[in-house]
């Protein structure tokens, strides 16, 4: 009886450690798809669907023939075509090639309907006070029937006097600015709390689809249908950059803001905001960009574009083979030079994967900036990490500003 008392107690004693091992061999299993869910890209976001743009809208394709049209590789920089000789060298013949990229982007973002503009002045909601500066919520006057939402940062102890500023874009949340502002969310996506500490004037906006524009409790890009209903041939982009310049309209009314010193930074939706806002506004003199794009080209998921968001809905005419888009998002950040611009991004970012290729974009930036004399005032990182703007890399980039506007 011993014997078999002992044999049973063993037996018990390794199915036991059987099921113990199953058990923790489930919990690593439901680990990794945790983890890859978390990695993956952006979902469609509820408040727009592609079919019913096109169906509401009834846009035709877009007829353009570009040197990139077609291409599976990324067109250099500097070449007005794959023919080797075709080499840019002259800031005149880049400008030529400039002209022709925004161009082909006005196409993809669009025009507005017959659109107007709100000619009140701007509205002061409230003000609060903090230990280092003034949180002004304002109304800036926009589109009738659709203001701008914003926050006015001023510093108590300035850098300067009129202040530098910086447009600060938040990323794709629903809460908008308050998150950039660090009333809520990620401290690490409070750029415009932390710039006003520095000294900074910012001015923190919504863009369309987020915060005040859209209903509280409810997801990005709500009501995106109204917006293409009211503007069929306009995009969100579109109107983000249309918002912007209203946004350095008002800044120039103020006497404390240094127009000349005017700059812009946000990472993921606030980063593509950034560089699409200064390709279009001469009056933004500095860009900061996090984690902002990758180029179509390589990426696993372009109709995130198109599709999964509202903001450039004639790019989905080109996802499904994504070599015939005429354009791709290295041209749009090259339209960027020789104004100082530093882009921050990761080796694996899991919003914008297949980053690798940025190293080669950086240097041919490098090189249209080198055109104009100015390589100073592009500054290119790739580092290890997922989609992230990291304390280290926004002091980096705080002091890149200083620098670039003499300020130390």
């Amino acid at each position: 009886p011993r014997i078999l008392e002992k044999i049973a107690i063993e037996f018990n004693a390794n199915f036991l450690w059987r099921i113990f091992n199953m058990y923790h061999l489930m919990l690593s299993i439901c680990a990794l798809i945790l983890a890859f869910t978390a990695s993956t890209p952006a979902h469609a976001w509820p408040g727009f669907t592609w079919e019913k743009w096109q169906k509401d809208t009834q846009e035709p394709k877009p007829q353009l023939n570009t040197p990139q049209a077609g291409q599976v590789k990324l067109l250099p920089l500097l070449k007005t075509s794959m023919n080797a000789k075709d080499t840019i060298s002259t800031t005149k013949a880049w400008e030529a090639k400039r002209s022709d990229i925004l161009s082909t982007i006005g196409v993809i973002i669009g025009t507005p309907s017959d659109i107007q503009h709100d000619t009140r002045k701007t509205f002061v909601m409230g003000e609060e006070k903090l230990e280092k500066y003034r949180r002004i919520h304002l109304r800036i006057p926009g589109e009738q029937g659709d203001s701008i939402p914003a926050y006015l940062l001023l510093p108590n102890a300035p850098l300067a006097s009129p202040a530098p500023t910086m447009i600060v874009l938040h990323q794709t949340q629903a809460p908008g600015k308050k998150e950039s502002c660090g009333m809520v969310g990620n401290p690490d996506m409070a750029f415009a709390h932390e710039l006003a500490e520095l000294g900074f004037v910012c001015i923190v906006p919504d863009a369309i689809g987020f915060g005040e524009r859209i209903p509280e409790s409810s997801q990005p890009y709500q009501g995106s249908h109204d917006f293409y209903d009211n503007h069929p041939k306009w995009s969100f982009f579109g109107k983000m950059n249309w918002d912007i310049s209203h946004v350095v309209d008002y800044l120039e009314t103020r006497q404390d803001v240094d127009t000349n010193r005017i700059g812009i930074i946000g990472h993921s939706h606030g980063a593509y905001g950034s560089i699409m806002a200064t390709v279009h506004e001469p009056r933004i003199k500095l860009t900061v960009a996090s984690c902002g794009f990758n180029t179509l080209r390589t990426d696993p998921d372009p109709n995130r574009w198109s599709h999964l968001t509202a903001l450039m809905p004639r790019v989905g005419f080109y996802v499904d083979d994504i070599k015939t888009a005429p354009f791709d998002w290295h041209e749009i950040v090259a339209c960027i030079a020789p104004r100082p611009y530093f882009n921050w991004a990761t080796l694996s970012d899991n919003i914008f994967p297949e980053t690798d290729n940025l190293s080669d974009i950086y240097t041919q930036l490098h090189d249209v900036y080198a055109l104009y004399g100015a390589e100073e005032k592009f500054r290119g990182e790739l580092v290890p990490g997922k989609h992230r703007f990291p304390d280290e890399g926004r002091q980096q980039v705080f002091a890149w500003i200083k620098k670039q506007w003499k300020l130390e």
